[in-house]
């Protein structure tokens, strides 16, 4: 799958946080802060590259950590995706 074509949703992402934090999807919101629940810079390398194998090539460490809210995620990760096309 070309990168400009992989598609991370909202249930993706969420899915993949609460994976990685051994959480029920239901207990992450868009206005969830990824610290308060637990992630750690390590679990979050390993998210990044997760979303980078599936070709969001555009997910930046940086960029997430300076704004650890899921919505903000959902919103940089989808909108990037959008923008490579």
């Amino acid at each position: 799958m070309a990168a400009g074509n992989a598609v991370l949703t909202r249930e993706r992402i969420i899915g993949d946080i609460a994976e990685i934090l051994d959480l029920h999807d239901t207990e992450i919101t868009d206005e969830t802060n990824v610290l308060d629940i637990g992630l750690d810079s390590v679990r979050l390398m390993s998210l990044i590259e997760r979303w980078r194998a599936a070709g969001a090539v555009h997910a930046d460490l940086v960029v997430l950590a300076s704004d650890p809210v899921v919505g903000s995620w959902i919103r940089e990760l989808t909108e990037a995706a959008g923008n490579a096309r």
